[in-house]
């Protein structure tokens, strides 16, 4: 490979690597904001509260009549 080559793989990766610290923060952010939400609707639900779906990666039971 010319050092040119080189040079342009290197910045496709320190581009590719930019991006994925990006993505990785708007993940922990959208983690935190799920995480917020579990815990209130676990409080507004109370004994209703079902974790079993959150804990196998899925998610809650929407009514959709409301």
């Amino acid at each position: 490979m010319t050092p040119k080559e080189i040079n342009d793989l290197k910045k496709e990766h320190n581009a590719l690597l930019e991006r994925g610290q990006e993505l990785y923060a708007d993940v922990m952010k959208l983690h935190k904001q799920v995480l917020e939400l579990q815990d209130q609707i676990k409080h507004a639900e109370r004994e209703e509260y079902d974790p079993i779906p959150l804990i196998f990666g899925g998610g809650f039971w929407i009514d959709p009549e409301l």
